[in-house]
């Protein structure tokens, strides 16, 4: 029976999820601060072997713009979502890198979000890294599903 399975695989998921959601307040004061950092979407990263066909396709759907290559951003091309996230789509940077859309969660404490991912069993595939001056980003791996955490 695949229902015990995929209730097997989605409580370690879960459990990531639920770690890097409570990393992503900096402080043990229960009210935050509209500076603190919230839980959601900061960078949509889409690796495709077709860069030209992709930009063009979320261009219509969403009518917004792509910037140049980005060398902080593996030369994604980049554009600025209505509310302020990202969408970049970019080439593979390695022969071993397959086409995947990766979906980096804003977080106020990448290093606490990062070890608290693993203590639930996360295997970390990028340690928390600067990335030129937008920020640090890591990505943790669950099972076979990829999560990528961003903290300005």
């Amino acid at each position: 029976m695949t229902k015990p399975r995929a209730r097997t695989h989605f409580a370690p998921i879960l459990a990531v999820i639920l770690a890097i959601g409570t990393a992503c307040s900096t402080s043990g004061d229960a009210h935050e601060s509209e500076s603190s950092p919230r839980m959601g979407v900061h960078y949509v990263e889409i690796v495709s072997n077709d860069v030209d066909a992709l930009t063009e396709t979320y261009k219509r759907m969403l009518g917004v713009s792509f910037g140049s290559p980005d060398p902080d951003l593996g030369q994604a091309r980049v554009a600025t979502l209505a509310d302020g996230s990202l969408l970049g789509i970019r080439k593979p940077l390695a022969e071993h890198e397959q086409p995947i859309m990766r979906t980096y969660l804003a977080v106020g404490d990448i290093e606490r979000a990062v070890k608290q991912a693993e203590e639930h069993g996360a295997v970390v595939a990028y340690p928390p890294t600067r990335q030129g001056q937008r920020g640090m980003f890591a990505i943790v791996f669950q099972g076979d599903v990829q999560h990528g955490l961003w903290q300005r």
